[in-house]
């Protein structure tokens, strides 16, 4: 039993480690990047510096029961960032210490959100998440933190401890193909062929059949073998997720986006020609009645009419490349060029 006790203990403290030196590693960015630090170092000042972006919330396979939802982070200064999610497009640039948020609307269950970042040459990095909204998930009450005068190891200890529990308060979402269940447990295989634990031992949970057109509530023997589930609820210390409410759903489907940089070289009232930025191609954009077309300026987005894009000025566009023909969801006006 000691032998147990140990162990538990063990992996508790480490699973503690690995979450606080993440929440170090978002937070000494953040830091450093505020004006006034004497470390903070602006990639636009560092030539070597790799572009990428480091996000600070949401986490992946998070679950949250209210949309919009702040995606925020930090990637190199006065880029222009981009976020694709399930019902469109937002378009903001990133400030002079290269922090960015912006509010994503969710749709009921899988969100795949698609960050891109783009400086002026078309130089591009990307991130993707991928949260669970329902307004039906009942949310823990928050664990209190209170302060302490502990220092040294003490201290540490506290606040590795604080971490753990915040961790472990957060929900989440396990997601993947039934592989085998038994009347405590279901087990998955995750998208990227990682194998998962749920357990749905308990009395309550809630199960919504949600494939195709269907949205009703069915029993938790309905859930077989070869399904393809979301397992909303919280992880402990063995990973293995305490199911409160189960999806069972369509697989999931990567989306196929793309972002690019071009200038405006043409126009007529019902297309676009454009350069690409970084290599020179041409193309022509032939929006239809579901593409977002819209002006950002002063932080601002607004939208128009294609007859209100100037030739030579500089356009930011998404398109859908799952499908064929591939699908202009969005033009972004970002004005002349600068300098």
């Amino acid at each position: 039993m000691r032998r147990e006790i140990l162990w538990a203990a063990a992996v508790g403290i480490s699973f503690g480690l690995i979450i606080a030196f993440g929440a170090w590693r978002i937070n000494s960015s953040l830091n450093k990047s505020k004006p006034g630090n004497p470390e903070a170092t602006p990639a636009s000042q560092n030539p070597g510096a790799e572009f990428k972006i480091s996000l600070n919330t949401p986490e992946d396979n998070d679950v949250v029961t209210t949309s919009p939802v702040a995606v925020s982070g930090i990637t190199k200064p006065l880029s222009w960032i981009v976020f694709s999610g399930e019902k469109g497009d937002y378009i903001l640039q990133s400030d002079e210490n290269g922090i960015f948020s912006q509010d994503v609307d969710l749709t009921a269950g899988i969100n795949q959100i698609k960050i891109t970042a783009l400086d002026s040459t078309n130089s591009q990095t990307l991130q993707k998440v991928l949260v669970v909204y329902s307004s039906a998930f009942q949310l823990r009450s928050n664990v209190p933190t209170p302060a302490s005068a502990a220092t040294g190891e003490a201290a540490i200890s506290q606040n590795v401890a604080q971490k753990v529990a915040a961790a472990r308060n957060t929900a989440k979402a396990y997601l993947g193909v039934v592989t085998d269940i038994t009347s405590t447990t279901i087990q998955i295989k995750t998208p990227e062929s990682q194998i998962q634990q749920i357990s749905v031992g308990t009395d309550g949970i809630t199960v919504v059949n949600t494939k195709g057109t269907n949205n009703k509530q069915v029993k938790l023997t309905d859930v077989a073998i070869g399904d393809f589930i979301v397992a909303m609820g919280y992880v402990n210390g063995n990973q293995v997720l305490a199911a409160q409410r189960i999806l069972i759903t369509d697989p999931l489907q990567n989306s196929q986006l793309s972002v690019s940089l071009n200038k405006v070289t043409a126009i007529t009232i019902k297309s676009l020609t454009v350069t690409d930025i970084k290599n020179g191609k041409s193309a022509t954009l032939t929006p239809d009645k579901n593409t977002a077309i819209a002006s950002f300026a002063n932080g601002k987005t607004s939208n128009i009419k294609i007859t209100a894009i100037a030739t030579d000025d500089l356009i930011i566009y998404v398109t859908d490349t799952s499908g064929t023909p591939p699908l202009l969801r969005s033009i972004f006006d970002i004005g002349k060029p600068q300098g």
